[in-house]
C-alpha cells in the first residue's frame, strides 16, 4: 500500500501549520485536558452568536500526556476562534460495543463535523453515505483511497520517520547494547512507528559499527500502565535493555514509572512533549528519564483541516492528507534537558538524519511498503 500525496492539500496544512506553530500541540496538552468535557456531558457551551460550525471530537480518554491529549489541544485552539466543538470520551476498547451510539448521538445533535482516530475510522465510514450533509475528518489510520467515502478525509502521519530518528538516539545513547519498543498493541500505524525505530537503530549501526538490538513487547491497551511497568521491568532484568521507547498512550506512563524506580535507563516520549507534560504534573519525577519524545503534531494538524475547510478547500474529501517530516508534522522534541543529556555529536546526527528525510535523500521503511506480515516481522527480528 502506497501514500498517496495531495500537493494541494499539503500546501495548505504547511501553511496552516506554521500559522499555528510547531508547540501548540505539546505546550497546551495539559491545559486542553483539564478543561474538556467527559464522555457523558457536553463540552464548553457554544460561543455567544453563530460559529463557524459544529465539531464533535471522538476520543477513547483524555489525560495520556500523548496522543489524545494533543488532539484536544486542537481542540481548544479551534474553541478559541470561534468554531462550537464538543469533546466526546468514549473510554477504552471494553465499551467498544457502545462507540457507534456515542458517534450516532453526535449526529442526532446535528455536528456538522465529525473527528475520530483509527478506532472510530470504520464506524465512520460506514455512517458517512448516510449522512451525506456532514464532513467526517479521520486520522492516525493509512486506507486506500478506495476506502473513503466522499464526504470523509483521513490525516495520515509519517510516523515512521520521526521514529527513525528516535531510534538512532536509542542506539547511540544505549550502554548495553540491548534497547526497547513497547507499544498498547500491534496494528498497521503502530507497526509503523516499530519499523521507523528498528530502521533508524539499524542505521545508527551501520554507520558507527555498533551492533545494538532491539526488544519489544505490547501490552494489550491503552489504558494499563500496571502491565506495560511489568513489561519494562522485566526487560530491564532479564535483557538488559537501558533504552525505552514507548508508543502506548496512557499505558506509557508504566514505562516511565519503571525506568525512575530501576533508574540508570531512559525512555523517550511519543506523540506530545511528554517531559513537559511530566513537569508540570503531580509526578515531575518522571520528566527525568524522558530524553525526548517523538512528536506527532496532531492538534496542529486538525486545525489545519479546519483552516482550509474555512478557506473553501474542498479538495481534501475522499482523499489522504500525508503528513511527514517535510510538513513539521513529525519529529522530536529539541529542549534544554535534551541538550543537557545527549551528546553534540549524536544531536547533529540526528539533525542531518532529519535533513536528509525531509529532503527524500534518505528513504525510511515503512511497515505500509511491506509485502505481508512475514516480511515486515523478519525485519523487525533482524535488529534482535
Amino acid at each position: 500500500m502506497k501514500k498517496f500525496i495531495n500537493a494541494a492539500i499539503v500546501a495548505a496544512v504547511c501553511f496552516s501549520l506554521a500559522a499555528c506553530g510547531s508547540s501548540s500541540s505539546s505546550a497546551d496538552t495539559e491545559a486542553a485536558a483539564a478543561e474538556a468535557s467527559s464522555s457523558e456531558e457536553s463540552s464548553a457551551e457554544a460561543s455567544e452568536g453563530e460559529t463557524k460550525g459544529r465539531i464533535a471530537y471522538i476520543v477513547g480518554s483524555l489525560g495520556d500526556k500523548s496522543f489524545a491529549d494533543s488532539g484536544e489541544a486542537g481542540m481548544e485552539i479551534l474553541r478559541s476562534e470561534g468554531w462550537e466543538v464538543r469533546t466526546v470520551e468514549t473510554g477504552d476498547t471494553s465499551d467498544a460495543d457502545r462507540y457507534e451510539d456515542y458517534i450516532l448521538d453526535v449526529l442526532d445533535q446535528g455536528y456538522d463535523y465529525i473527528v475520530g482516530y483509527s478506532t472510530y475510522m470504520e464506524i465512520m465510514a460506514d455512517l458517512a453515505p448516510e449522512y451525506p450533509d456532514v464532513k467526517f475528518v479521520g486520522f492516525d489510520q493509512n486506507w486506500d483511497e478506495e476506502q473513503l467515502p466522499e464526504n470523509m478525509t483521513s490525516i495520515v502521519y509519517a510516523q515512521n520517520e520521526g521514529s527513525y530518528l528516535v531510534g538512532m538516539l536509542a542506539a547511540a545513547m544505549s550502554e548495553t547494547g540491548t534497547v526497547a519498543v513497547d507499544v498498547a498493541m500491534e496494528n498497521p500505524v503502530i507497526n509503523d512507528f516499530v519499523t521507523g525505530y528498528v530502521d533508524g537503530v539499524l542505521a545508527w549501526n551501520e554507520a558507527n559499527g555498533t551492533d545494538v538490538k532491539v526488544i519489544r513487547s505490547a501490552c494489550g491497551s491503552y489504558s494499563d500502565p500496571a502491565t506495560m511497568k511489568s513489561l519494562v521491568l522485566d526487560q530491564i532484568r532479564n535483557n538488559n535493555a537501558d533504552v525505552f521507547y514507548q508508543v502506548a498512550g496512557g499505558s506509557g506512563d508504566g514505562l516511565f514509572e519503571a525506568c525512575v524506580e530501576t533508574g540508570g535507563v531512559w525512555a523517550i516520549g511519543v506523540d506530545s512533549d511528554q517531559y513537559a507534560a511530566y513537569v508540570a504534573s503531580e509526578n515531575p519525577e518522571k520528566a527525568d528519564v524522558i530524553l525526548t519524545s517523538m512528536l506527532k503534531e496532531v492538534g496542529n494538524s486538525l486545525v489545519s483541516v479546519f483552516h482550509s475547510i474555512e478557506e473553501g478547500d474542498e479538495s481534501m474529501w475522499g482523499h489522504n492528507i500525508t503528513l511527514g517530516l517535510a510538513e513539521g508534522s513529525v519529529g522530536y522534541v529539541d529542549n534544554e534537558f535534551f541538550q543537557a543529556n545527549v551528546p553534540e555529536d549524536i544531536r547533529t546526527a540526528m539533525d542531518e538524519a532529519a535533513a536528509k528525510i525531509a529532503l527524500g535523500e534518505i528513504d525510511v521503511k515503512s511497515y505500509y511498503d511491506f509485502a505481508d506480515e512475514t516480511e515486515y516481522t523478519e525485519f523487525v527480528g533482524s535488529a534482535g
